[in-house]
């Protein structure tokens, strides 16, 4: 019995220190996955314009000022200012307490909702536009949308990492 009893608290303290563990790597996941999900939707919209030969735009649904595309997204033909026009496709809210706000860097105008890829897949605008995914407790991650329309994630750099000249303002 005594010994029973000495493998049940070995096993309660080593969940006692798993759980914590694997709540912060599902975290890490989630985040991951939301920013392989916007990659996903920018690559799409570019080829859709490219597709089409015209204006394709990745809208954000609802557009909550500082959570802009948090609310969901979609991508539709030209730029109609919200999800009502010619839909591809529609992506849902992102899940929890994350946000996925458009960054002003690049002059990127209030409100930032609205991404437009031209006939050729690059950006219509005149500089890169950026996206920051954040989750408060986990590194953030920066997605900047070069010119010609291709996407790049940034991670937010570690205590001790080299500082990466893209950070996420989370």
């Amino acid at each position: 019995m005594v010994e029973m009893l000495f493998v049940i608290v070995i096993i309660g303290i080593g969940m006692s220190i798993a759980v914590p563990s694997f709540q912060g790597m599902l975290q890490r996941n989630r985040l991951a996955t939301q920013a392989n999900d916007l990659t996903m939707a920018i690559n799409l919209a570019r080829s859709e314009a490219s597709r089409i030969g015209n204006i394709v735009s990745l809208q954000a649904a609802v557009g909550d000022s500082g959570n802009e595309f948090g609310g969901g997204y979609c991508i539709v033909t030209g730029n109609p200012g919200n999800c009502n026009g010619t839909v591809f496709r529609r992506f849902a809210a992102i899940p929890g307490t994350a946000t996925l706000a458009g960054q002003p860097e690049g002059g990127w105008a209030v409100p930032r909702t609205s991404i437009q890829f031209n006939g050729r897949g690059g950006l219509s605008g005149t500089s890169n536009q950026y996206l920051d995914l954040c989750l408060e407790g986990q590194l953030g991650r920066r997605i900047e949308i070069n010119m010609i329309g291709r996407p790049k994630v940034w991670r937010e750099a570690e205590p001790g990492d080299p500082v990466p000249s893209v950070q996420p303002d989370c």
